[in-house]
């Protein structure tokens, strides 16, 4: 009798992903341009609206010289302005559930039983709950190509490496010159993602080392191009420009020991509880292997990616500034690490435990969905109404238009799962970049805000709310 089991799994590990695609769907098409995005919208050298090819190569070459040398992401986050956004919208949804799927494919290898349901629900949950913002990495146009673009091409990257530890295989000339442009590409991604990557890249080489196994040509020349990628990154006068504007401790002890301490929080405030379950899933992985009398092979892929992890989270330190949004890459590689302990545990007992785990989070998860759903969606109908009252006014003016100072309201949201939470919205002072590109969105001289406005949201609380309370209060006293 034919065993149905395995068709089941596979339906519902596609029905899975489907509907994860469905919910990021709508949920970018929920989300609308929100700060840098409109200032991507037009070319860093001319300020000219973005509308072709040429000019958008010449925009991120100013970009490179004069602000930073992120030109890999920026060439999509400047790109998808020139387009209906639904472009993006689709895109970037399947960006999502493709992070998904190598996340798991990374753990997995080329294991059989490919459809491992429970691992992937897990992995899905890791990527919707750990991250401390998760709108401005995953929704948000511009971060979205920053951060989730970009971890997904590093950890793509290492999927062949991942695929010659478990069995070795050759290269054509064809290959090796592929690896190369791929590495070049990966490497020039992002500053600390890229850089976890290419510790990985060097861990795998001095395991096969170790091993005594063939490193083949392939594996060089992808790290060669990694390295010269990330040179380009690293080296862009952008760089150097921006961190000129930044202050900082003079001391240089003290500069760097406040640094180290900031890496050292982000872990502690947000990923112990992937540190804690990567702790408990490998002494787990470490006595099974120990019972059987296993070697520790299995055991060096989850440490080469925990410590990718804690590079890419510990590369920060270089930075003068470690913004939430850039965990979403570290916290990718201890995702990773996590789910490549879990998958090589077998046992009825243990594998009944992670169903368990998985249907608890996979309530969390709704909970959690239901919250942000409705956050995001009022978000969207508020701002839609303000967009509405600016165009109206805008129309209004007529010729006058373009050197009218306009004044409105600013919008604030309650949940990290919202793209706008903690990005800046329209302020009293115009001045900067983010409020003259708007303006010059919507044609007008300026445009400012006066207060903050928000939405009932039972449960939660923000800035705009706890003062609106405060002023009801005050009036009925």
């Amino acid at each position: 009798m034919h065993d149905t089991a395995p068709v089941l799994r596979k339906r519902l590990f596609f029905a899975v992903a489907i509907l994860v695609f469905g919910w990021m769907l709508v949920l970018n098409c929920l989300t609308p341009y929100i700060a840098d995005d409109f200032t991507f919208a037009y070319a860093f050298d001319t300020g000219l609206r973005l509308h072709s090819l040429p000019q958008l190569l010449k925009s991120l070459a100013y970009h490179y010289y004069e602000w930073s040398g992120r030109v890999v992401v920026k060439f999509f986050a400047q790109g998808f302005t020139m387009f209906p956004k639904i472009l993006f919208n689709l895109c970037n949804a399947g960006a999502y559930v493709a992070l998904a799927l190598v996340i798991y494919r990374l753990a997995r290898g080329r294991r059989t039983g490919r459809y491992d349901l429970v691992i992937f629900v897990l992995i899905l949950a890791a990527l919707w709950e750990i991250s401390p913002a998760f709108g401005q990495t995953n929704l948000w146009m511009c971060g979205a190509c920053n951060y989730l673009w970009a971890s997904l091409g590093c950890l793509t990257f290492l999927l062949p490496w991942r695929y010659y530890l478990q069995k070795s295989f050759a290269g054509s000339w064809r290959w090796n010159v592929g690896m190369a442009i791929a590495g070049l590409l990966a490497g020039w991604l992002s500053e600390n993602t890229s850089a976890g990557m290419l510790v990985c890249l060097v861990l795998c080489l001095a395991a096969l080392r170790i091993d005594r196994r063939i490193i083949p040509v392939w594996m060089w020349t992808g790290l060669g191009g990694s390295l010269a990628g990330f040179a380009i990154l690293i080296l862009a006068r952008g760089n150097y420009n921006r961190a000129s504007v930044y202050g900082d401790y003079e001391s240089f002890l003290t500069r760097y020991a406040v640094r180290f301490f900031q890496c050292l929080n982000m872990l502690k405030e947000y990923a112990m509880p992937l540190l804690l379950t990567f702790a408990v899933l490998f002494v787990l992985l470490c006595y099974q292997r120990n019972a059987r009398g296993g070697g520790l092979s299995p055991l060096v892929w989850p440490l080469i990616l925990l410590v990718g992890g804690l590079a890419a989270n510990f590369a920060m330190i270089l930075s003068p500034d470690y913004y939430e949004r850039s965990t979403h890459g570290p916290f990718c590689f201890l995702t990773a690490a996590c789910a490549a302990c879990a998958v090589q545990l077998s046992g009825v007992l243990l594998r009944k435990i992670l169903t368990c785990c998985a249907a608890c989070v996979m309530l969390l998860c709704t909970i959690h969905a239901a919250e942000a759903g409705y956050d995001i969606a009022s978000y969207y109908v508020m701002y839609r109404t303000r967009d509405s009252l600016l165009r109206s006014e805008v129309t209004s003016l007529g010729d006058a238009a373009s050197s009218a100072e306009l004044v409105s309201y600013a919008i604030e949201p309650y949940t990290h799962w919202c793209a706008a939470y903690g990005l800046p919205d329209i302020r009293e002072d115009s001045g900067d970049s983010i409020g003259l590109c708007r303006a010059r969105w919507y044609g007008v001289g300026g445009i400012t805000a006066t207060e903050a406005h928000t939405y009932p949201f039972p449960g939660h609380m923000n800035d705009a709310y706890a003062a609106g309370e405060a002023a009801a209060e005050s009036g009925t006293e």
